[in-house]
């Protein structure tokens, strides 16, 4: 090659190291670049695009936990207390609330009567979590064979991941990558229905703890 003159293809190398460039710099790519160069990042939901996501989508299926918790009321000591969930969040226990806890060790907060609406009360068993200081009497708690929630799948090439807002704490919304469940109560239409309790289960939670009904 001539000096002073370029050749396409040392136009077009210069074209994609340019490329490169942009991309590790991450902006966002020129409109005008080819369609296969253009970066398509996967984006998080907010609580309210994650349940529009859902309606949009007719993603609410019927389902009913299959495995039992543990759970014991708050101590005063704990009250304040942060509990690391398996949603990648801490939420601070609340007095007059009860701990629970799932089959994977898990915690999270509900009402009792929350639990009754959907479990029956069981043995008490001596137990030592991993975020207990010492050992705790739980009661058992197994599910209501009639009690039913509406449950969806978030995912799509287009998300990354999504929010929800519990009832619990809603300044602090739990988090799931996309794969993940938002569940909410039971209603005759969830499409029509506001949820009353919406919360969020991880994928690999939801699916060896829950089953979907007809």
């Amino acid at each position: 090659m001539r000096a002073g003159r370029w050749s396409v293809a040392s136009l077009g190398l210069t074209y994609l190291v340019g490329i490169g460039a942009w991309s590790n710099a991450r902006g966002p790519a020129p409109l005008g670049l080819p369609a296969m160069v253009r970066e398509t990042e996967g984006r998080k939901l907010t609580h309210d695009e994650t349940l529009k996501w859902v309606a949009d989508n007719r993603a609410w299926r019927r389902a009913t936990k299959t495995k039992p918790i543990w759970a014991r009321a708050v101590d005063a000591s704990e009250v304040g207390v942060e509990f690391q969930t398996a949603d990648h969040v801490a939420q601070k226990a609340k007095a007059g609330y009860w701990l629970c806890v799932g089959v994977a060790g898990e915690p999270w907060f509900q009402a009792r009567e929350k639990i009754d609406e959907k479990y029956d009360a069981s043995v008490e068993e001596v137990k030592k979590f991993a975020f207990d200081q010492a050992k705790k009497t739980y009661r058992v708690f197994k599910p209501k064979a009639s009690s039913r929630v509406w449950a969806a799948q978030v995912k799509g090439a287009e998300i990354e991941g999504f929010f929800v807002r519990p009832n619990y704490d809603p300044g602090r919304p739990l988090y799931s990558p996309a794969g993940g469940y938002v569940v909410r109560d039971d209603a005759p239409d969830p499409y029509q229905a506001p949820p009353k309790d919406v919360w969020l289960v991880q994928q690999g939670l939801f699916e060896s703890t829950y089953e979907f009904v007809r």
